[in-house]
């Protein structure tokens, strides 16, 4: 137990030990403190005295200044515990270590904003041309992730002196552009092939499937020793008013035949009627909504019939955002279709989106269209035909048709 008197300048302090009074004046005072006498006394406790217990009290006087430190105390110890009691009570009771800390803080946001404004390093400089090439990206509307990867594989694989040729750069970003395309190759079937397009609303299925049929007359009829091919189109497209007049159309201008299918039963009874008459059986859908999740699975169901055995297509838009046709080609998956036709490519000068999903997705590009002219608006991809396309690159059509084009 700790008690404290005060007489005049000297102050009693009374305690169990003399080392238990040195370690309370130092909390109260640090070293500015003398004892100048102490004794052992009784500490009378309890009732009538009956707990009393020996102690020791101290007479000491506190210093107004600081003076030099007791024997008791090291010099070292003395001015630390001086130092921290000035600066608390300037700090207006903070600890030592709080203002520390807060120093600290201090000049690490200092830092910071300094570094904020310093000029560009020279090692930035160096990689200009990979800013040149994002914004050549961004501008083709790549997509981010796209992007990321072909700026990576720059700095990865490019010194610092190759990234300062941009020529050189962007020649090998292009060649990189065009290993990312993969185009679908041409596979051999025994008659009849059975061909569907789906995909979703206004992206030209129906004018599709009239210009791969008309491409298919075309060519046979430039080969005058074969003998004309068999074709049947058949439509199951009930939400579009005209789709059955207009592959009609077609086929009067083709002279091919064409059918109508109610449900799946229905095309069962058409398919296995014509299957033995025809080289190839060209199947029109409707069009649905990617979100359309139920009359997608009805159209899913109506094309299940034995024997069929189809070539699924996704016709997709040239100027479908990005994040559009990710979601087109993830929900129309269930079709199990092996390659994309992209549509209307003369509605747009950017290619960008198409080649970064696809390339994400893992899918191929089996045909590109540019207009409605069935005789002649629809063409086998190359990968030549998305890279010469390309807005803003300089582009060497020698070197890319000699690397992709077709042997």
């Amino acid at each position: 137990m700790l008690s404290e008197s005060k007489s005049d300048e000297v102050l009693t302090l009374t305690a169990d030990t003399l080392d238990d009074c040195r370690e309370q004046l130092a909390k109260m005072y640090g070293s500015n403190y003398d004892i100048v006498e102490r004794k052992s006394v009784v500490q009378k406790r309890g009732p009538f005295g009956l707990l009393s217990k020996p102690g020791v009290k101290v007479n000491y006087v506190v210093n107004r200044r600081v003076e030099r430190p007791s024997a008791f105390e090291s010099d070292e110890e003395t001015q630390r515990l001086i130092r921290d009691e000035i600066i608390r009570r300037a700090s207006g009771g903070k600890s030592a270590a709080e203002i520390q800390i807060s120093e600290i803080s201090s000049k690490v946001n200092e830092i910071a904003a300094a570094m904020q404004r310093l000029p560009r390093a020279s090692g930035e400089e160096k990689i200009e041309s990979i800013e040149r090439v994002e914004e050549l990206l961004e501008d083709n509307e790549f997509t981010k992730d796209y992007i990321a990867d072909i700026c990576a594989r720059l700095k990865k694989e490019f010194s610092l002196d190759d990234l300062k040729d941009f020529s050189k750069v962007e020649r090998q970003v292009v060649d990189w552009i065009g290993e990312s395309i993969e185009i679908a190759k041409a596979k051999a079937h025994r008659p009849p092939r059975v061909i569907v397009i789906v995909g979703p609303t206004g992206v030209g299925k129906t004018t599709t499937i009239g210009k791969l049929a008309a491409q298919n007359v075309i060519i046979r009829k430039k080969s005058p020793d074969m003998p004309p091919i068999r074709i049947t189109m058949i439509t199951i497209d009930k939400t579009r008013i005209g789709a059955e007049n207009q592959l009609r159309t077609f086929g009067e201008v083709l002279d091919l035949q064409v059918q109508k299918a109610e449900d799946a039963e229905d095309l069962k009874k058409i398919f296995d009627s014509v299957k033995a008459d025809n080289d190839i059986i060209y199947i029109d859908t409707s069009g649905y909504s990617p979100n359309d999740s139920e009359n997608i699975g009805r159209l899913k169901s109506a094309l299940n019939v034995d024997g069929l055995r189809p070539d699924v297509y996704l016709a997709v838009t040239a100027s479908t955002k990005a994040r559009d046709l990710e979601n087109i080609m993830q929900n129309y998956e269930p079709f199990g279709y092996t390659s994309v036709i992209v549509t209307k490519c003369d509605e747009t000068t950017r290619f960008g989106n198409i080649i970064s999903v696809l390339n994400e997705k893992r899918k191929a590009i089996s045909y590109w269209t540019d207009g409605q002219v069935i005789s002649r608006n629809i063409q086998r991809a190359g990968v030549v035909d998305f890279l010469i396309r390309l807005a803003g690159f300089n582009v060497d059509r020698i070197h890319v048709e000699e690397k992709f084009g077709e042997e």
